[in-house]
């Protein structure tokens, strides 16, 4: 065994090594050394590697581990007579593709390659080269044996899509076939033509669960949506109407960002009165219109807060009520209904089954003291059997529920409709681009596509962050990451599915920590977050096939790209068509002066807050500042006076920044410590400031728009009532806000700015 230098890292003063363990963890992405937020490089402790290489399914506990695996991370592309994916771009093809034979280079010219190439739409290409004329660009001894690898010719013109691959090598001592997905990819994500011809684009962003009406059962739901979007596009001249993440979530979890699925929809969203069922059932109608029943709701849509325990029962009650309906009146009759509803499903293939199964097996584990929900280890604590999709009890367990299952995918059903439903809506509003989604990072490690999908995610590891200037312990998000191999092994179907899906009944999608198609800072199970690193993953992969998923489905993709972004990955990520998110209180100079409204990037969406940060009024009276200190926060009295500082310092600074834009209202004091509050026209003039930005798409939060105070998230404080605050003066609902003053002319605001010069 080579002697293995040692080092220190001089921040931690935690002894590290370099040598084979080193170079393990980084030819499989795993991050040995990082520089944090601050411009120190933190060099990971060997115990960290072998864990997160532990959690990938790496095993180098020892030296005898350690020379295994670098023995087979050399040898193991050698072992493939092709690599399991290759993405193109369709503007840069490769003119040939690496296959791997166990043969001499003499012995090449007995050899016979055939190819074949099937495309996604239809249609067939084939081939064939004699090893003589192929050219050899490596070669090896693996085992004893002599391997080399030679360059196949590939074809010169391919569609757009997800092609296969299959290549036959024959000869006196060879027989073998292999298979590669060829994704084809375009250079950038879809740009809709409304952002290209001008600046005028611009959008409302808000939290669905927290909007009130007198219709709601106690939580936005998708008719107010639809109602919604409707205001906003017809007498508002928005161009798009922003929601949280709608994933289904697991049992007890409100964060939208901890989903435990993100192909399939929360059933708590449904307007329930809007399912057929409903509207063709007299006797459920009847039951709704109860005193008992009408006194729960009005209990329900009065609370300040979401009460999400209370929704779920209600709803889940009344939408098996209509599914027994669904079932008696259509799937037993074999109706018109029944068969939309089984095209549903088989349109939706496996992932909705084993969606369906898994909400089946977590009721049934629930009932026998198997608890699930925020915190706990889901599936992971399941007994062995049902632990996995494919196992014998779980087939089982799918046949004696079969109506169980049904109920699931009838709930999707009427999810998925129903979102369509709201785009159209849009669409006939007059609203440019439409529906906009928002995407978690990660899942639930106990959820169920962590379940359906266990190879290739990692349920054993967390995504989190290191320790930073306002997080000291570092931040773990309880979500599970992408292994980075096995979704390249499986051809990306997993990765490119997730996009699909989402991009479904929209036209524009952010994704939440959009640093984690390059790397995402894994925390293995039974560690702290000093004790993660960073996982690189294939990039350029990964934004292809995202602008792949993209222009097909004609929706736009922003980023976000906040927080300990690279210049360079914020680079590829706007090169690959993806707009920035930048938010106006990020946006200061070395000198903490506000960036000019010219000098924001036109590959962006530009706001002046969002969920994570307080509200624009919030902000001004330092509603963050005094909820920090108040929840205990801050680690000494020093770090509250630094914060109150900065406060005051950014306060008279967007003072400034709008004096010399001309945008301070007449009669406005210029001494920030003259203002205790903002007025509804120094908020307009703040948003005229980031509207006359040349970004291709300006947001402005329901919060904002009405004034609110709270905001919807403090990050990691469970003592705030995060994600549960609904928006508005309290006592009022969205029917009240299309009447307050102040909206109809932050809009004309923003419109007027956006069509400047």
């Amino acid at each position: 065994m080579p002697r293995t230098r040692r080092r220190k890292n001089e921040e931690s003063g935690i002894a590290v090594s370099d040598g084979r363990l080193r170079q393990l963890a980084a030819r499989y992405g795993v991050v040995p050394a990082y520089v944090d937020e601050g411009g120190v490089r933190r060099l990971v402790h060997d115990e960290s590697l072998r864990r997160v290489l532990s959690v990938m399914g790496v095993d180098a506990q020892n030296s005898t581990q350690l020379t295994e695996r670098m023995r087979e991370v050399r040898s193991g592309p050698w072992r493939e007579m092709l690599d399991p994916a290759m993405v193109v771009r369709v503007d840069r093809l490769p003119r040939t593709c690496p296959v791997r034979l166990p043969v001499a280079v003499d012995q090449l010219r007995q050899i016979t390659l055939v190819w074949r190439l099937t495309k996604e739409q239809g249609g067939v290409l084939t081939g064939r080269s004699v090893g003589r004329r192929l050219q050899v660009r490596a070669r090896t001894i693996l085992d004893g044996l002599r391997h080399c690898e030679v360059a196949l010719p590939f074809p010169r013109a391919l569609p757009l899509g997800y092609h296969s691959l299959t290549v036959d090598a024959s000869g006196p001592r060879i027989s073998q076939r292999a298979a590669m997905t060829v994704v084809v990819v375009p250079s950038q994500c879809y740009l809709h033509p409304a952002v290209m011809d001008s600046r005028r684009t611009w959008g409302i962003t808000i939290q669905l669960y927290g909007l009130r009406s007198v219709k709601n059962w106690g939580v936005g739901d998708f008719r107010d949506l639809k109602e919604m979007i409707h205001w906003a596009g017809s007498e508002l001249g928005a161009d798009l109407l922003g929601v949280n993440p709608l994933h289904a979530l697991p049992p007890g979890q409100v964060s939208p960002y901890s989903p435990s699925s993100r192909l399939f929809h929360h059933s708590l969203y449904l307007d329930l009165e809007g399912i057929q069922e409903f509207r063709d059932a007299s006797s459920v109608q009847e039951k709704v219109k109860a005193p008992a029943f009408q006194a729960k709701l009005a209990s329900l849509r009065r609370s300040p807060t979401v009460q999400y325990e209370a929704v779920e029962r209600v709803k889940r009650l009344m939408l098996e009520e209509l599914f027994r309906l669904f079932q008696r009146h259509h799937l037993a009759r074999k109706t018109a209904r029944a068969r939309a509803f089984h095209r549903f499903v088989r349109s939706q293939g496996e992932a909705l089954q084993r969606f369906a199964l898994f909400r089946t097996l977590e009721e049934q584990m629930a009932r026998r003291g198997k608890v699930v929900g925020t915190g706990s280890q889901g599936w992971r604590s399941w007994p062995l059997e049902y632990r996995h999709p494919d196992s014998p009890s779980v087939k089982q367990a799918a046949i004696r529920h079969q109506d169980r299952l049904q109920f699931f995918q009838y709930v999707e059903w009427q999810c998925q409709q129903q979102l369509q439903a709201v785009q159209s809506a849009a669409n006939r509003s007059g609203m440019a681009i439409g529906l906009y989604k928002d995407m978690a990072v990660g899942i639930d490690p106990g959820g169920a596509d962590s379940w359906a999908f266990q190879d290739q995610l990692v349920a054993a590891a967390s995504v989190g962050t290191p320790p930073e200037l306002f997080s000291p312990n570092g931040q773990r998000w309880n979500l599970s990451p992408f292994h980075p191999r096995r979704i390249r092994k499986d051809g990306y179907r997993l990765f490119a599915d997730c996009y699909r899906r989402t991009m479904r009944a929209c036209g524009l999608i952010r994704i939440d920590h959009a640093m984690g198609l390059f790397r995402l800072f894994w925390i293995p199970d039974g560690l702290v977050s000093a004790q993660g690193t960073y996982v690189r993953y294939p990039a350029e992969d990964l934004l292809g096939i995202l602008a792949l998923e993209s222009q097909r489905e004609r929706v736009m993709v922003i980023g976000e790209d906040l927080g300990t972004v690279t210049p360079s990955i914020r680079t590829q990520l706007m090169a690959g068509g993806l707009l920035s998110y930048r938010l106006l209180l990020f946006e200061q100079t070395a000198r903490g002066r506000f960036v000019k409204p010219s000098r924001f990037p036109t590959a962006a969406a530009a706001s002046v807050t969002t969920h994570d940060l307080p509200t624009l009024r919030g902000f001004w009276i330092g509603r963050d500042i005094e909820l920090k200190s108040r929840l205990g926060l801050y680690r000494d009295s020093e770090w509250l006076r630094r914060d109150m500082v900065t406060r005051a310092r950014d306060k008279q600074a967007l003072l400034d920044a709008l004096s010399e834009e001309g945008l301070l209202p007449a009669g406005a004091s210029r001494e920030a410590d003259t203002i205790p509050q903002l007025t509804d026209e120094l908020c307009r003039a703040v948003y005229a400031y980031v509207a006359r930005t040349p970004s291709r798409l300006v947001l402005i939060s329901l919060e904002d728009l009405l004034g609110d105070i709270e905001t919807p998230n403090v990050p990691g404080e469970h003592a705030y009532p995060s994600w549960r605050i609904k928006a508005g003066p309290p006592g009022t609902t969205w029917e009240d806000w299309t009447k307050l003053v102040q909206v109809p002319m932050m809009a004309q605001t923003i419109s007027s700015q956006r069509n400047r010069g």
